[in-house]
């Protein structure tokens, strides 16, 4: 129940807090992370890293991500890339407070054994991902092009780093 309560308050958040007059601009950049995660899945499917637990109302880790790639991840972007400050101070400032909140989030799912790490994952991982994900997301925003080249870099390092082996993909 929590984790539909979460998606819910993420929507209620973005409904409050999104920009909503320019939902336009962020299209493209919802996209974009919607795909890097549907990647994630795809390539580590017989090797996660980490995993969405079965709960009483959502089955499976693929039921859980998807919910989360199409509601929740949209909904913190609407707000994060809505509301994005001017000045290096203030961006700093706020990225560090979306990789907190998001951190945060993610410690109480590990807590209420919402999801587990696997093959060398943790939570500290996590919140570098988070560190090196939330400027990525403005970065593609302003140049898509420039992110798309440095995601493949950061997957591929991402790949030697967890010994994916190419073998486990499907």
């Amino acid at each position: 129940m929590y984790t539909i309560v979460r998606m819910l308050l993420w929507i209620l958040a973005a409904w409050r807090w999104g920009d909503w007059r320019n939902w336009k601009y962020y299209q493209s950049t919802f996209l974009f992370v919607i795909l890097l995660d549907l990647l994630y899945n795809f390539l580590t499917y017989n090797y996660p890293l980490w995993a969405y637990n079965p709960t009483d109302i959502i089955p499976n880790h693929t039921f859980n991500n998807l919910l989360v790639s199409f509601f929740s991840y949209p909904a913190v972007m609407f707000i994060y890339l809505g509301r994005y400050p001017t000045g290096w101070v203030k961006q700093v400032a706020w990225i560090i407070f979306w990789v907190t909140l998001l951190s945060f989030v993610e410690l109480v799912n590990d807590i209420m054994g919402l999801m587990s790490y696997h093959n060398g994952w943790n939570f500290g991982w996590s919140v570098i991902f988070y560190s090196v994900q939330l400027p990525m997301i403005r970065l593609h925003y302003k140049k898509p092009l420039l992110t798309y080249g440095l995601s493949i870099i950061v997957t591929v390092g991402l790949i030697i780093i967890f010994k994916v082996p190419i073998s486990a993909m499907k």
